[in-house]
């Protein structure tokens, strides 16, 4: 088996380069004056969600099987360990890891961003928060904090943005740092009239969230996903407390380190696996989390990302409509050293959760190399 390229459309690059309007006399934009980005409909084929249920049962179809063992270990020595689930109602759920040691964890990165969106609409649901709310309220010192609004920072949309000098790197370093540059920086174009994959905006939003809700954001995770879904290998990082399971990260076949995943924060939260991102993105999508409405208005309206209409960004969730893959709802995420991703393609009813340990393989490969294999075998 040829193991595919993948398509830019499809690949999320977290650290992505962005050109912008220079950024330096922002303070002296007249923004009511500027035109805003128009969002992307979404694919019909997205207008009907999966219906809760209960969790799938072991993969027994021994073709079906076969073709996602062998699609797996044509890809396996491309990365030193991966986390790999896939489900269908024809497949039930396959499941496997290769390397990395008994109950190995993944860093999940932005796919936590997902996360950090739930509980804010469970802020939302529970009359702690609204989608208006400029955030002046808790960070008056931002630039044009008072046009900032909760849903800019949700959607990416903002006008806060860093740009990456280099990968996560070393000891813990609390958000507040990059809140700081925040006020030197000034925005990247007016709230509303741009668009920007922001980590520092989910940031923002971890702290609010907690700032509503009286818990640290940590506890909030555990309390209101980690615990009712029962995700027992999915943990929160921590400041300067290393997770026992997590694998050694790599760049380029390199081990990578000392790194205190915990930095990041809201933007990139937890260590998973697989099979632990495929329960979650089941529940979520099928409305075991939140509202109905509130997950449409995850998914709709969504703006391109980087300038790409197949891939666009609601608030939380990708949405994606792409040719091969077809219309999905995702979410992927690339840290320093690993890469990840979580799938549901409506076109083929195909669920599936890919993590590695390598940053430079993008897990969104081995995701679309699985559903071949696995709809290749249905179809013989």
């Amino acid at each position: 088996m040829t193991y595919p390229k993948i398509q830019p459309s499809t690949h999320l690059f977290i650290a992505a380069t962005l050109v912008v309007l220079s950024w330096s006399a922002s303070a002296n934009w007249d923004c009511e004056k500027l035109e805003s980005p128009e969002p992307i409909p979404t694919p019909s084929t997205l207008n009907s969600l999966p219906v809760a249920s209960k969790p799938w049962p072991e993969a027994t179809q021994a073709q079906q099987i076969h073709a996602l063992t062998e699609a797996s270990s044509a890809f396996a020595d491309r990365a030193p360990a991966w986390s790999l689930a896939v489900a269908s109602p024809s497949l039930g759920l396959w499941q496997t890891q290769i390397g990395g040691g008994e109950n190995a964890r993944f860093a999940a990165a932005s796919i936590g961003k997902s996360m950090t969106a739930v509980l804010v609409f469970k802020a939302i649901e529970a009359g702690q928060l609204s989608l208006t709310d400029p955030i002046d309220q808790w960070f008056p010192d931002l630039p044009r904090a008072n046009e900032v609004t909760i849903d800019h920072l949700l959607t990416h949309r903002s006008g806060y943005f860093i740009p990456a000098d280099g990968p996560l790197s070393g000891p813990y370093q609390a958000p507040e740092e990059d809140f700081e540059k925040l006020k030197d920086i000034g925005l990247a174009f007016c709230p509303g009239h741009g668009w920007a994959y922001s980590n520092v905006a989910y940031q923002l939003l971890g702290r609010i969230v907690e700032t509503v809700s009286g818990q640290s954001y940590a506890e909030l995770l555990r309390t209101e996903i980690l615990e009712p879904l029962a995700l027992t290998d999915t943990e929160v990082l921590i400041p300067n407390t290393p997770d026992p399971l997590m694998v050694q990260g790599h760049q380029g076949g390199e081990p990578v380190g000392p790194v205190d995943y915990a930095s990041a924060f809201a933007a990139a939260p937890v260590v998973s696996t697989a099979p632990d991102l495929l329960r979650y993105w089941q529940a979520l999508l099928s409305g075991e989390l939140i509202s109905e409405a509130s997950l449409n208005r995850m998914m709709d309206p969504a703006w391109p990302m980087f300038g790409n209409p197949q891939m666009r960004y609601g608030a939380g969730i990708q949405v994606g409509d792409v040719p091969g893959p077809g219309a999905m709802l995702m979410h992927s995420g690339g840290i320093t050293g690993f890469s990840a991703t979580v799938a549901w393609l409506a076109d083929y009813d195909v669920w599936v959760a890919v993590m590695t340990n390598e940053r430079q393989v993008p897990a969104e490969a081995a995701m679309w190399a699985l559903v071949q294999a696995l709809n290749s075998a249905k179809s013989d």
